[in-house]
């Protein structure tokens, strides 16, 4: 696996996404938010998806470091 590959760390709401965003931002671990639900209807058609379906993603380097960040903060 790459270093830099995306890897899918946290699912939930627009907001919690955010949150989660948000404290990676602040402990310089760059992510990628991605809200397909969002993005279709922008695009014209709703997916079935879920409204509570935001992604984060982190490159595959930061993994660990992003779930220790993520812990800490909802503790």
């Amino acid at each position: 696996m790459a270093a830099d590959e995306l890897i899918h760390i946290y699912s939930g709401s627009f907001l919690n996404a955010q949150f989660v965003a948000n404290v990676l931002d602040e402990n310089n671990i760059k992510c990628m938010v991605k809200d397909d639900y969002q993005n279709s209807i922008i695009a014209g058609w709703v997916s079935p998806g879920s409204e509570n379906s935001v992604r984060v993603f982190v490159a595959n380097k930061d993994v660990e470091a992003a779930k220790e960040v993520i812990k800490n903060a909802r503790d």
